[in-house]
């Protein structure tokens, strides 16, 4: 038999919807970084229904509540484990300052009797004879008893309250001083990588014009070697032309047929 679908109640989506409007205001949308709000989004989840979902849910949850949002799966099952453990640490806490604070409660009841007594009187005025004063005593007396073991109630709860948030606060800015120092290395070895490639760039710059230094030197030499071998053969040409016009003339001295080409006047 498989398992129903999960469904929040009218009540918890309307307590979620609440929490996601100061959610998204403090966490708005990084493609790049999905952590903090996936985290807050996990405790609200919490805090509406009072359970903790697997990471299908919470893609669920997400696509009805906050399509925009997309995280990864992995980066929901850490934020899932995350929020189950500073849970496991806020109960510990609150049953730790409970059992902790135990005499400090018994003084603040020894506190509260003190001050009534010295700011009432031991007998108040009697209404009908011995036997009314003394059970208008004890009606006063189980007043004020009942209003201090309210007022020492109330202070074990906020104290409670405290050391859970204490814990909490101090799980919170370990991790935050874990990923400080792990964004230090990262840091440090980026800035040893960007002065590496610093280097690299550097000496490509240097080889690259040293190559169009020499390129240009041997272009220049190729340049000067082919007008020396054009000036050549030009002067070559000249020297042709005037050693064949010298053997053409003692040519036509000495008798010998002159071209149609060459002759003069009409054909």
């Amino acid at each position: 038999m498989t398992r129903p679908i999960f469904k929040p109640t009218d009540d918890e989506a309307r307590i979620l919807i609440n929490r996601l409007q100061a959610i998204k205001a403090a966490h708005p949308l990084n493609p790049r970084d999905h952590g903090p709000f996936v985290r807050a989004f996990v405790r609200a989840v919490y805090e509406a229904t009072g359970r903790i979902f697997s990471p299908i849910i919470y893609r669920r949850l997400l696509g009805a509540y906050a399509p925009e949002r997309r995280p990864s799966t992995s980066t929901l099952e850490r934020a899932k484990q995350a929020f189950a453990d500073e849970l496991a640490i806020e109960r510990e806490g609150a049953a730790e300052v409970a059992s902790v604070d135990a005499p400090h409660l018994a003084a603040l009841i020894r506190d509260a009797v003190v001050e009534a007594v010295g700011t009432h009187p031991l007998h108040l005025p009697h209404v009908a004879g011995a036997s009314a004063g003394a059970n208008t005593d004890v009606v006063f007396w189980r007043e004020r008893a009942a209003q201090a073991e309210q007022a020492v109630a109330d202070a074990q709860a906020q104290a409670a309250r405290l050391g859970a948030e204490m814990l909490v606060a101090r799980a919170s800015a370990d991790a935050m001083a874990a990923e400080l120092a792990a964004a230090r290395g990262q840091l440090k070895e980026q800035a040893v990588q960007i002065g590496k490639l610093a280097v690299e760039f550097e000496q490509a710059r240097l080889f690259s014009m040293r190559a169009i230094d020499d390129a240009r030197g041997e272009t220049r030499a190729w340049r000067e070697r082919c007008a020396s071998v054009e000036a050549q053969a030009v002067a070559r040409a000249r020297e042709d032309n005037i050693l064949l016009e010298t053997f053409r003339q003692l040519a036509y001295q000495r008798g010998a047929t002159i071209p149609a080409v060459l002759q003069k006047g009409p054909k």
